[in-house]
């Protein structure tokens, strides 16, 4: 645990006149309690120890230190207080999360973990590890990036370790690698899997992922050298490789889209949309695609038309730059100044200093007369004292059974069940 969020803890006395018994559990008075200190504190008062701030210093303990000597005693004091409080906490946790709270969120749902400990609180937390991975990610924080997904992984491997080949755990583990691209190590999950899950759509859904990740694995080398020759500047070879490909994989798409490429890179357009199109109509719907296919409509004179399928790749994929500049560009040259400054926003706003989208931009305001502004960037400061503080009012607000705000539907799993 990091000694950091150790600061705000002190430990003091059982106070007098608090008596808990029950069948399971017996108050030990030799034990100390932890209480977190208020915020801007660094002294802990009498008036500070109560039943609120030593849960809230207990639920921190349970949180982030199963190391911790009285972990356990903690963790039956914390239950004979609120039997409830596990599944209370996730509520919680959910709604922070949804919130986009990640750190508070964090918090609560490794409470319900360490509370009680179940694939499902195990999945929860590592779900929310993803989240706050592509939270980094699209802050450009790739190192936190890296540290969440991390996170995740080992998350989800605890779990295994906790509760064995669990069905649940083992899908995850499964999709999680097949995003990550360690397809190998998926292929083992999803094998894995196979063996102990129950018969059911969930079953079915991950025999097609295993199905796709087999194939592509066994037929990997030769999309990897299709595309590698297209990459060289070599798209016949491309189109030899992707022909050999195609004729023995008809229905998978990879095949038909590298080889669209590497006809467009010759001025074959005609032929490179018909095999775009079989893309799509194998039910494969990429902003690359319709980028490809609205090039190949624009050198066929479909102006129109090429619009409307880069239209298509932006809904599709908001931050590509390339799609939102093309865009831009073909706006502008049809004198459809709003819908180029659209764009134009867009476009610069993913690519800070892109001398062609400077460009662009100079183009537009010679056109229009109207200047685009300097973006404006906003800093969110957080303040430490007020998070302390809110922790330990929304703890009280949990124990006392008070719901925490709506917000949407979400998928997690009860963590109190």
């Amino acid at each position: 645990m990091e000694k950091d969020k150790l600061r705000n803890i002190r430990y003091v006395k059982v106070p007098e006149g608090m008596h808990i018994e029950t069948d399971s559990f017996h108050l030990n008075p030799d034990i100390m309690l932890p209480v977190q200190l208020m915020p801007g504190s660094s002294r802990l008062r009498k008036e500070d120890i109560t039943i609120e701030s030593i849960m809230a210093g207990m639920l921190f303990i349970i949180a982030y230190d199963e190391a911790a000597e009285n972990f356990q005693y903690y963790r039956e004091l914390v239950k004979a207080l609120d039997p409830t409080i596990a599944e209370r906490l996730n509520e919680a946790a959910i709604a922070k999360e949804q919130q986009k709270d990640y750190d508070f969120a964090e918090e609560l749902f490794l409470a319900v973990y360490h509370l009680l400990p179940q694939s499902a609180s195990c999945i929860n937390l590592a779900t929310l590890y993803s989240y706050m991975a592509v939270d980094a990610r699209d802050k450009k924080k790739d190192e936190e990036e890296d540290e969440y997904l991390s996170k995740a992984r080992h998350t989800l491997l605890d779990g295994l370790r906790r509760f064995g080949e669990d069905e649940r755990i083992l899908a995850e583990l499964s999709s999680f690698e097949a995003y990550m691209g360690n397809l190998e190590d998926a292929k083992d999950y999803l094998e894995r899997y196979m063996s102990v899950a129950s018969e059911g759509e969930k079953k079915q859904e991950m025999k097609k992922l295993l199905s796709r990740i087999s194939f592509q694995l066994e037929n990997d080398e030769d999309i990897k050298a299709a595309y590698d020759y297209i990459m060289l500047g070599e798209p016949e070879k491309t189109i030899e490789i992707t022909n050999g490909f195609v004729k023995k994989n008809p229905k998978i798409w990879n095949g038909y889209f590298l080889r669209a490429w590497a006809m467009r890179k010759m001025g074959r357009y005609e032929e490179a949309r018909k095999d775009l199109l079989k893309c799509l109509e194998l039910g494969e719907s990429s902003s690359d695609i319709y980028n490809e296919l609205s090039i190949c409509e624009l050198e066929c004179g479909n102006r129109t038309l090429a619009k409307t399928y880069l239209e298509t790749a932006a809904d599709l994929d908001p931050e590509n730059l390339t799609v939102a500049s093309n865009l831009s560009y073909l706006y502008l040259g049809d004198k459809e100044f709003d819908e180029a400054r659209e764009y134009l926003e867009r476009a610069r706003f993913l690519s800070g200093d892109d001398k062609i989208v400077a460009s662009l931009i100079e183009e537009y305001e010679k056109a229009t007369g109207e200047k685009i502004g300097e973006m404006v960037h906003e800093e969110i400061v957080h303040n430490e004292e007020e998070d302390d503080d809110a922790y330990q009012e929304e703890i009280a607000e949990i124990m006392n059974g008070e719901p925490p705000e709506e917000c949407g539907c979400h998928h997690h799993h009860g963590g109190g069940q």
